[in-house]
């Protein structure tokens, strides 16, 4: 077992690093204060960086980066602003897609997307998420066209995403009945509202809903009642994607609290040298460092083609909760300012909070464990 980086991760950590500190950073409370969306030069520099071409085809650009190289360039990524994870996973999401899109698709979206258009992935329902079997919207045949009818809501880049994957009930109940379709954001039928959010601004977050949306029958994604095997593809190495960047963040915030507590002058001797304070420090970057580890476990298994259910399972509930209680111990060691605007905390907890919830909550997460510990027969799901 080998749990080092390769020399090419570690230059693959050093460039985005880098990058992102230059780039992110400096604008990360200018979009969660203003509202704006990104700007053209911003995502040109995303652009340029290779950042959005990480997984996808050879003849467009892709770089075969691995799901463990993948990992690496999320948790820089969130070290300096975790809401744009988001665009470089979705990317991410259309390389592992793009192969059971029909040919004019890939040559009409791939591109797009790759040169920084929005796109949306829309499996969340108002009656459930995690629940992906029970999914209600419709897609119905119609002659070579299917017509969608539905709602999908905590789906991210509403209002800005040019296209939108949708997971549909196109036979019966249960998750063998679902399909999936690439549906164009300006089809007549498709329109979306946001959330007004405590975090994460940049994601759009908000609802989309479909009436009677008409759309060719060569937009679905793989064959008819296969949908749930893209929901699941992607859900499962996606759980430790929203991690490792709630990681990143978090280890960030470590690295500057490090920094603050040996020059913050309590009683006539360093913060640090307090063992009260110390210890924390040393507890935070433990749990920190046990989240990453599960975390790149299971992306290496996902590279190695082998099951990773309970390994994700566990990186994703554990390793956003490490993220959250770091968060805050460091924001209460800073006192009083570490509540301050002007420092990133609070906007860093803000925005990872919502990945509680993202890809299952905990309850969800401690069932598929529980799943693969005691047996189905056994389990409680």
């Amino acid at each position: 077992m080998d749990f080092s980086y390769s020399d090419n991760q570690e230059m693959i950590r050093d460039s985005v690093r880098k990058y992102a500190e230059a780039e992110l950073l400096t604008q990360y409370k200018r979009w969660d204060r203003t509202g704006e969306w990104l700007t053209k030069d911003f995502m040109d520099k995303l652009i340029n960086m290779g950042l959005l071409r990480l997984r996808l085809p050879e003849k467009f650009g892709g770089q075969g980066y691995s799901f463990v190289d993948c990992g690496i360039v999320c948790e820089e990524i969130g070290r300096c602003d975790h809401n744009i994870r988001y665009i470089i996973s979705n990317a991410i999401h259309l390389g592992e897609m793009a192969s059971s899109m029909a040919p004019e698709l890939q040559e009409e979206w791939i591109p797009r997307i790759a040169n920084g258009e929005m796109m949306s992935l829309a499996f969340t329902e108002p009656g459930g998420g995690a629940d992906a079997g029970n999914i209600t919207t419709k897609a119905v045949k119609d002659g070579d066209h299917y017509i969608i009818t539905g709602e999908k809501t905590s789906i991210t880049f509403c209002g800005v995403s040019k296209v939108v994957f949708v997971s549909a009930r196109t036979g019966g109940p249960g998750p063998r009945g679902l399909s999936f379709f690439l549906v164009p954001t300006d089809t007549p039928g498709v329109t979306a509202t946001q959330f007004e959010r405590m975090g994460q601004r940049i994601d759009r977050a908000g609802s989309f809903f479909f009436d009677n949306v008409r759309i060719p029958a060569r937009n679905m994604i793989g064959a008819e009642n296969q949908g749930f095997i893209w929901a699941m593809t992607i859900i499962g190495y996606n759980r430790n994607f929203v991690p490792l960047a709630c990681i990143g963040a978090a280890q960030k915030s470590l690295d500057e609290t490090i920094e603050y507590v040996k020059i913050r002058q309590v009683m006539g001797r360093s913060l640090s040298k307090w063992q009260g304070v110390a210890n924390e420090l040393a507890m935070e970057a433990t749990k920190l460092e046990a989240a990453r580890m599960l975390c790149y476990r299971a992306l290496s298994l996902k590279d190695k083609g082998m099951r990773h259910d309970k390994e994700s399972s566990m990186a994703k509930w554990w390793g956003v909760k490490a993220a959250n209680e770091v968060l805050y111990t460091c924001m209460r060691l800073h006192g009083h300012y570490g509540w301050a605007k002007d420092l990133p905390f609070e906007q860093r907890l803000r925005d990872c909070l919502g990945m509680e919830s993202a890809d299952g909550p905990r309850e969800v997460h401690l069932g598929i464990i529980a799943r693969d510990l005691l047996g189905k027969e056994f389990a409680p799901f």
